[in-house]
């Protein structure tokens, strides 16, 4: 996963170290911010999936309180970093839902594991998500459940796994060859075979975005 990260820290020569670790580990810095005011003007125009906040920032509103107005509003996760540790600011942090607590001056290494952390939680979060297909099918990976109008289909394993490759194909087409190896893994399959599989998914799934190419393969439509 990519995460999209916003910086904010009033420090230049942190912020530099902070984003070249950040893009180093293959994640995008979506900008850097001083204040809160100018992270609060950064966050409506881009998405963004993590902040890292320094606590002590230009301006009246501090770290804290800025990455929880984000948190409100982007429901994002937050790095927070400090040059202190005293049970003052420890207090005041422990209001804010973060992942993770820095003291300066951190090393790289303990950043990229909180990075690392931080996408493995999303990971999962995105697993239990149940993924709209359209207005009456919804999806849940984790599950491996099919919903029409919030009522669980019952499916075979060979439906969902036919299911499974397309919706993960995300609109493009799925060969006979790759559904083969999906379903039947690899082995020779009869296109009387496949029709019958297709056959029973309509029935159970009326009004499924599924669409025939003829000669090659499925897709989703729409």
């Amino acid at each position: 996963m990519k995460m999209k990260v916003l910086i904010i820290e009033d420090d230049s020569i942190v912020a530099m170290h902070i984003r070249e670790t950040v893009v180093g580990h293959n994640h995008e810095v979506v900008g850097v911010a001083k204040s809160a005011q100018g992270a609060l003007k950064l966050a409506e125009q881009t998405p963004l999936n993590l902040v890292i906040s320094d606590i002590n920032i230009d301006g009246e509103i501090d770290g804290i309180e800025c990455c929880k107005m984000l948190q409100d509003t982007y429901h994002c996760s937050v790095i927070l970093v400090s040059a202190y540790n005293d049970q003052t600011t420890l207090k005041n942090a422990s209001t804010l839902d973060f992942t993770g607590y820095l003291i300066k001056p951190f090393r790289e290494d303990e950043l990229l594991t909180l990075l690392d952390l931080i996408v493995l939680r999303e990971n999962d979060k995105n697993l239990y998500k149940r993924k709209k297909i359209n207005d009456s099918y919804d999806y849940c990976p984790i599950h491996q459940t099919f919903y029409r109008n919030e009522e669980v289909i019952e499916l075979t394993q060979k439906e969902k796994s036919f299911l499974e490759a397309l919706i993960r194909a995300n609109g493009a087409i799925v060969s006979y060859d790759h559904l083969s190896e999906m379903i039947w893994y690899g082995e020779e399959v009869s296109d009387e075979a496949r029709r019958q599989l297709v056959y029973r998914l309509k029935h159970k799934l009326p009004d499924f975005p599924l669409k025939l190419v003829k000669g090659i393969g499925y897709k989703l439509e729409g």
